[in-house]
């Protein structure tokens, strides 16, 4: 049926009821000289009432002729709400003819562009994303961090009604620049941002735009070129201060944060390797931990995704036992059985990553922190961080290996072993052709000698400060 955007016109002119007639008279589908017809009754009708157009509507093929009162014709696809599709401007007569923009809407009713805002692409990427946890293919830990940019930074970037496929490349750049100038963007986090956009826009547009990707129009460069990243840290610390933070974390009213800090003091691993500990990468004699790699499509529990065979020097051990024997004098349902660090105030939950930095900062010993603060550092500029056990754990093997005799380049290649760092340039194919260590266990000799005389020095510091006390 054949319809107007316009009510009635109350004082009409004999021109005008005239063209009112012809107008009328002209019923869907309609032909080239019914167009002719309706643009010469469009202009009388407009200049009369004063408004700046008319439209006429072919529902079947979901088009809408607009009738401008200077005499243009542009043809629009328009398309019911149930068939959630957005429409759009077809082209103009007669450059256009009826019969071609009818064609155009109807394959557009086909595979057409959705008209679906960004915060709709969002939320089903989100869903996307927990299916890939549900397969296997993706952590939880990762998915918090996605939702984290999804939910916080991109979606209020865009407005509640925004349509996704209408999206054009300035106004990426715009939100591209608002992040580059935010005060609470830190550089290398604009482009971490800048990456998830992308992710975004890879995942929505084959759905949802037609496969037009806007994103992916941005120079990769563009927001890297802009801002500074976070630069490496040159802060470090030294064996008198990591024994007087051996002795302040003693101080602790909780045994889960005195452990903690102690056990990361001494094997030198990352923060998330101290509360990600599960007693099923501890051996029954409390001899070996072995983190272990990562399964198809997730995230191991090491960074290198590769297994990481650690000894149990004397402290170390006297810490799992420790925690081994809280655990089981707990009633079982009260305490995470999993975890060797748990919550102090939520023993069914793992020790949490943050608390870790917080009570380092808090019980290393002022003046503590050495070396050089860069413009662009992050890490160490203000204070103690959490890092700075692994940095002294590299620093202090290498003493304590050339203080035992050791070559500069054994006690280096040692240190690489025990603080889990690759080297493929060297042997880029070892790993898969060098099984020399399977059989001869040299590795796990070499890192326990060099660990326990880690965790020697220290003791023999703290030792020392105590009598002092």
């Amino acid at each position: 049926m054949d319809s107007v955007t316009q009510k009635g016109y109350t004082n009409q002119s004999p021109a005008y009821l005239k063209a009112e007639s012809s107008w009328n008279a002209c019923k869907p589908p309609y032909t080239n000289s019914q167009l002719r017809i309706c643009v010469a009754a469009a202009k009388t009708i407009l200049a009369e009432i004063g408004k700046p157009r008319r439209s006429k509507y072919e529902r079947e093929s979901y088009l809408r002729i607009d009738f401008s009162k200077t005499g243009k014709v542009t043809f629009y696809s328009e398309y019911p709400k149930k068939m959630g599709l957005k429409g759009r401007k077809l082209g103009e007569w007669p450059e256009m003819q009826i019969q071609i923009a009818r064609e155009k809407a109807e394959e557009e009713a086909a595979s057409g562009l959705s008209a679906e805002s960004v915060h709709h692409v969002v939320d089903a990427m989100i869903e996307d994303l927990r299916g890939k946890v549900a397969r296997g293919k993706l952590s939880e830990r990762s998915l918090e961090t996605y939702c984290v940019r999804l939910k916080k930074w991109i979606r209020p970037a865009f407005g509640e009604r925004e349509l996704f496929c209408d999206v054009q490349y300035p106004r990426i750049i715009e939100i591209l620049d608002g992040w580059i100038r935010s005060p609470d963007v830190r550089g290398s986090y604009a482009i971490e941002l800048f990456a998830e956009l992308r992710r975004l826009w890879a995942f929505g547009a084959p759905l949802f735009a037609g496969g037009r990707n806007v994103a992916d129009m941005v120079p990769a460069d563009y927001v890297s070129s802009r801002v500074h990243k976070a630069t490496p840290s040159r802060r470090y610390t030294d064996l008198d201060s990591i024994a007087q933070l051996w002795v302040n974390v003693g101080l602790c009213s909780s045994q889960q944060q005195r452990n903690a800090v102690r056990y990361m003091i001494m094997t030198g691993v990352r923060p998330i390797n101290v509360t990600n500990l599960m007693w099923e990468y501890v051996s029954e004699d409390l001899s070996e931990i072995v983190y272990p790699a990562g399964t198809e499509g997730m995230r191991g529990a090491m960074k290198t995704q590769k297994e990481f065979r650690l000894p149990v020097s004397p402290s170390v051990k006297a810490i799992l036992l420790e925690q081994k024997q809280w655990r089981d004098s707990v009633p079982a349902g009260s305490v995470n059985q999993d975890y060797v660090f748990v919550m102090p105030r939520k023993p069914t939950k793992p020790f949490q990553r943050r608390c870790l930095d917080k009570l380092i900062k808090t019980h290393t010993p002022a003046g503590a922190i050495y070396g050089e603060v860069g413009v662009h550092t992050v890490k160490g500029r203000d204070s103690a961080f959490c890092t700075m056990c692994r940095k002294f754990l590299k620093s202090n093997l290498l003493v304590q290996l050339r203080a035992a005799g050791y070559s500069r380049a054994d006690a280096t290649e040692i240190s690489k072993l025990c603080m889990h760092h690759s080297d493929k340039a060297r042997d880029p194919m070892a790993e898969h052709y060098d099984f020399s260590d399977e059989i001869s266990d040299e590795e796990m000799q070499l890192k326990r000698i060099a660990m326990e005389a880690h965790d020697l020095s220290i003791m023999a510091k703290v030792r020392q400060i105590s009598v002092l006390v």
